[in-house]
């Protein structure tokens, strides 16, 4: 009887629904992701959750390769850029709910179609804020960083005069940055290679580049870099998420102790630059009900609050960004925390995604090197873009 009755009990086991879920790179908060996964096991006793954790550098083709397959994972963590490409392939599921009053618009913005249906869950972001060096300042006789990017020539000018360093290095060649720059003007890809604001943005950063106000790298290297000129002393103000700033105490704490930090530049459109991780669900998955309350499930408002109160992130629903954690003033990390949230929530959107956004960035960065390194006119170089896409 005994030997039956545990024969019995295994075939329940093996009888519960199996939902795969991947993450990228987050292995470091593995317990928090553990505890998660039992919860909803336990108040879940049909479901079973497989957790594959996978290397930044590998997602994109590892879950191509996934989701074009018949063995498919159920839920996966990837960035907004990539889930559009794969939305494009119209291998994504669709995901219907009330989500305006769960989540925030700049967040949300980033998991929709170009005919307004989702295709992702927002789940953690940062809002880039401006980190700025106080001594660097204080040198060129100046106290705030400008508000926005029409402002930086002269500033620019007296940084490198005043200090011999830079101002900002503002990696104009990754990741479409350029688009980015122009949707805060309201200049979306229809208008990108036409409008007079794309001339006029273009003007400034192709001559800050010439005049030598920018390092040579602001057009062939990343934020990471842009990260260490700041944290060597070699640049006066950094664009990048308030979570960089444990970073810099950490790496570079003489630099941290002359830091301050202030809202995002050219935020006057109300148009938001966060960088986000979804959760999305391939149009194969098995279990497509199973899967998508799962999703729901980690990105819940109590279960972001406590992801984000292990990690220097901020949340995409309403309700967990509205909670005191994000409003404290005690020291430097929580004043960069605040102005991050703060802004996140008062934004009213964020840079549109298309179909095509990994070709659009790559045509976008290439043109933006070659104006700025000053080899093709702007209006040729920008019509040639246009033509190539």
């Amino acid at each position: 009887m005994v030997i039956s009755m545990a024969g019995c009990a295994q075939q329940q086991k093996d009888d519960r629904i199996e939902l795969e879920f991947w993450t990228l790179q987050l292995n470091d908060f593995s317990p928090y992701i553990m505890q998660k996964i039992a919860y909803y096991e336990k108040t879940h006793p049909n479901i079973k959750i497989k957790w594959i954790d996978i290397p930044f550098s590998e997602g994109e083709k590892r879950t191509l390769s996934a989701v074009m397959s018949d063995d498919v994972p159920d839920v996966v963590n990837l960035n907004p850029s990539f889930a559009s490409t794969l939305e494009a392939k119209k291998v994504l599921l669709t995901m219907n709910g009330d989500f305006e009053k769960i989540y925030v618009a700049p967040a949300l913005n980033l998991c929709k179609n170009t005919e307004g249906k989702y295709y992702a869950l927002p789940w953690y972001l940062t809002s880039s804020v401006t980190i700025y060096n106080k001594e660097l300042l204080h040198q060129a006789g100046l106290l705030t960083p400008p508000e926005g990017y029409f402002e930086m020539f002269d500033f620019a000018k007296k940084i490198k005069q005043k200090t011999g360093h830079y101002a900002f290095m503002p990696n104009l060649a990754e990741d479409g940055k350029m688009l980015k720059v122009l949707s805060k003007q309201g200049v979306g890809l229809d208008e990108f290679f036409t409008s007079p604001k794309t001339i006029k943005t273009y003007t400034l950063f192709r001559g800050l580049y010439q005049e030598g106000l920018i390092p040579k790298g602001s057009i062939n290297q990343t934020h990471r870099d842009s990260l260490e000129k700041y944290m060597s002393g070699d640049v006066a103000v950094l664009e990048a998420g308030a979570n960089f700033l444990q970073t810099i105490k950490q790496n570079a704490p003489d630099i941290f102790k002359n830091t301050d930090v202030a809202l995002q530049m050219n935020l006057q459109d109300g148009v938001l630059d966060i960088s986000l991780m979804n959760l999305i669900i391939p149009l194969k998955t098995k279990h497509p009900k199973e899967a998508m309350d799962f999703a729901l499930y980690m990105t819940n408002d109590k279960n972001q609050l406590e992801f984000c109160k292990l990690a220097p992130v901020l949340p995409s629903t309403k309700k967990a960004l509205s909670d005191k954690f994000f409003y404290q003033d005690k020291n430097l990390i929580d004043k960069g925390r605040k102005i991050s949230a703060t802004q996140l929530k008062q934004a009213k959107n964020s840079s549109a995604l298309y179909p095509n956004q990994k070709q659009i960035n790559e045509v976008i960065d290439y043109t933006t090197q070659l104006i700025l390194l000053n080899k093709k006119p702007i209006d040729k170089a920008l019509q040639e873009a246009q033509s190539a896409l």
